[in-house]
């Protein structure tokens, strides 16, 4: 515990192969411990970013908890909750692998902090208010492991809506357009960062749109779609309510990404137009 009463649980240091050795085998006792068994399917990490979130929180953990393949990690980054999220947090240690809890810039800023600390093969996002369906872990490793894909995307559950399919295509519309949600439904190989570096903090509400697009746009990135639904997308997050912000932000991405620029200004133009009515029964 350090000064300030941050717990660091992703410090890496230098040590000796022999400490190494020691850290992979104390590694895997806490696998067994933890009713799992090591295999030689892709691993999978679960992440997700808090912030006062103790309400909404117990569902997602519920709905891991139901997870028919129980062997992943699941990394909670807190960014100094006051509501309890904490509590929920600790209370669920059966489930829980990883927590760090400490101010932060927002969400990507927690997502990159814990991309630093996954050892695993990929990692999917959830948000503290997502839903993930019993199946998705198992679901995921099934196509990650027959595709050797570093992308996976699955169909979504938005509101009333269920969201499918990988659509490149419709790169020119916004990056949002070209898959079906980053949280819950998209797998990521965890080395992609290693090549395409962090979520970029110019984008605080659509960070991940942006990466995803870059990873889309690659020709050897490898991506392929999963026919089965991961989960349930909360579509009250900050794209949506900051909806002025979004659209800003999905119009400079469109014009750093290479897209007709007139085109993206007329879109820019139309979503400003959409948007209008309900900011200002807002206010």
């Amino acid at each position: 515990m350090s000064a300030n009463g941050t717990v660091a649980v992703f410090a890496k240091p230098v040590v000796s192969e022999t400490a190494k050795d020691r850290a992979c085998l104390k590694h895997a006792a806490n696998f067994e411990k933890a009713g799992r068994s090591n295999t030689m399917k892709p691993s999978i990490a679960v992440v997700t970013a808090t912030l006062n979130a103790a309400k909404v929180l117990p569902t997602l953990i519920s709905s891991l908890r139901s997870q028919t393949d129980r062997q992943f990690d699941y990394l909670v980054i807190d960014g100094g909750s006051r509501d309890g999220t904490q509590d929920v947090i600790a209370a669920a240690r059966d489930i829980v692998t990883y927590t760090f809890s400490q101010l932060d810039h927002g969400v990507y800023d927690a997502l990159n902090r814990a991309i630093r600390g996954i050892e695993a093969d990929y990692y999917l996002v959830a948000g503290a208010d997502d839903q993930l369906a019993p199946d998705a872990i198992a679901n995921f490793k099934a196509v990650a492991e027959e595709t050797g894909a570093d992308v996976v995307i699955a169909n979504v559950k938005a509101g009333n809506r269920v969201l499918s399919g990988y659509r490149p295509k419709r790169r020119w519309h916004s990056p949002a357009s070209m898959c079906t949600s980053h949280s819950v439904g998209t797998l990521l190989r965890t080395k992609l960062h290693d090549r395409f570096g962090p979520y970029s903090w110019r984008y605080p509400l659509i960070a991940d749109s942006y990466y995803l697009k870059h990873l889309f746009l690659d020709p050897d990135v490898k991506v392929t779609t999963g026919d089965f639904v991961a989960g349930e997308f909360a579509t009250n997050g900050m794209s949506n309510i900051n909806r002025i912000r979004a659209i800003c932000e999905t119009w400079w991405v469109q014009r750093e990404t290479d897209e007709n620029p007139l085109v993206q200004f007329l879109l820019f133009q139309l979503r400003l137009l959409k948007a209008l009515p309900t900011v200002i029964s807002r206010r």
